[in-house]
């Protein structure tokens, strides 16, 4: 997917913090420290730095749990039918 390189709207130091209109979430704006900045894949040079440094991979490790959280529920709710 291409990146939107305009950075429109945006200022200059926002832009280099990873901050972009997101084509993948269709033009929703994608930081740093959000869930949809984790599965872009606009290849924001600070985007993927961001997915590598600690606070990126803290944030993963919370939604893998949060789905198989709700992936446990969801099996125990068909085991009540």
């Amino acid at each position: 997917m291409e990146l939107d390189r305009s950075g429109e709207g945006l200022t200059k130091e926002e832009w280099e913090a990873g901050w972009h209109w997101c084509n993948e979430w269709d033009g929703m704006l994608v930081g740093p420290d959000t869930d949809e900045a984790l599965v872009c894949s606009c290849d924001h040079p600070a985007i993927e730095a961001w997915k590598q440094s600690g606070a990126g991979k803290k944030l993963q490790e919370e939604l893998d749990k949060r789905s198989e959280e709700i992936n446990q529920q969801n099996f125990l709710m068909e085991d009540d039918k």
